[in-house]
């Protein structure tokens, strides 16, 4: 959404999928009764969040590994949902049902589904991960679980979006800069509440360090001991700190940058350009170091991801 607000009444439900499209990023919306299907539909952007409220029929949104491109912007989006009837979350294997009153997270860089009832009254917000700093990977952990927002900083943060649901056209000049920058902080309040006070130095450390190595992704020298040795720690260090979460920092890196090279080899508008010069964006310069990661991590060759056979389920996450 390039900005302004955007209010459709009645749409239908390839009006839903392509404002929610343009507000967020490209997706699949679906439902059990498409002809008779409507929904009102108001959104805005709020700082450099992007913000909605639906209504309307029963329908299913899915962000699939197919729709996902290096272009996309990478976003976390937030639901607060405001149907009686659940609504089923689906994300990285995680499962859960968000009830009345209750907020879900999803990482918009990867695969899900959610699904909601008949009725739907639905706040979603956009935020890119920037926005976040180092609390980006705290919050898209939380992926696809419910978050109750009946107290402190949850039932702050559901006041104030179903308040700025109301009056999306009201805000603009800096204004909307401010309730943006309010926004962003509530929903930090609200995801790590129950954290300890003081952030884990070990936590901090790692986060910093995922920060770093992404702004580096494209140098092929990136590796363990460069990456230490530009914080201050030792190589042991550093393999202790990513072991903490079950996943060396080397196969964290090449998870990293196979998933973006996945991402452009499924992109059309990157046809003309080789899987040579793809995998040299991301910092893969052996096309034979290339072919084998991208079997063993996917199960597909790169002729085959530009055929387009990755649907949603081969994205290893969902069918593990």
């Amino acid at each position: 959404m390039d900005g302004g607000a955007l209010h459709v009444h009645r749409a239908t439900l390839g009006e839903l999928q392509t404002a929610a499209s343009s507000i967020l990023a490209p997706l699949a919306v679906t439902a059990p009764a498409t002809d008779t299907f409507r929904a009102d539909i108001d959104a805005a952007l709020v700082g450099r969040a992007a913000v909605a409220r639906i209504r309307g029929g029963g329908h299913e949104v899915a962000r699939t590994a197919k729709a996902i491109t290096s272009t996309d912007p990478e976003l976390l989006k937030l639901t607060l949902h405001r149907t009686p009837e659940p609504a089923t979350a689906d994300q990285g294997g995680h499962q859960s049902r968000a009830h009345v009153g209750d907020f879900v997270v999803f990482d918009m860089t990867r695969p899900y589904r959610l699904a909601v009832a008949d009725g739907c009254d639905v706040m979603a917000v956009g935020i890119p991960r920037t926005e976040l700093g180092r609390h980006a990977d705290t919050v898209a952990r939380q992926a696809a679980r419910r978050l109750p927002a009946d107290t402190g900083a949850q039932a702050v943060l559901s006041a104030f979006l179903l308040g700025l649901g109301r009056h999306l056209d009201e805000l603009t000049g800096p204004a909307q800069a401010h309730v943006g920058d309010a926004l962003v902080s509530l929903l930090l309040a609200a995801f790590t509440e129950h954290a300890p006070a003081r952030m884990d130095t070990a936590t901090e450390l790692t986060d910093r360090i995922r920060v770093y190595a992404l702004a580096n992704i494209a140098d092929p020298s990136l590796s363990v001991e460069s990456v230490a040795v530009a914080h201050g720690i030792s190589a042991r260090q550093l393999h202790r700190l990513f072991q903490r979460d079950g996943e060396s920092f080397a196969a964290w890196l090449r998870r990293q940058r196979l998933e973006r090279i996945r991402r452009d080899l499924l992109d059309p508008a990157l046809d003309g350009r080789t899987t040579a010069a793809v995998a040299a964006r991301w910092g893969i310069h052996d096309p034979r170091h290339l072919a084998r990661a991208l079997k063993a991590h996917y199960g597909l060759t790169a002729r085959d991801l530009r055929r387009g056979q990755a649907g949603l389920n081969d994205d290893p996450e969902l069918s593990g």
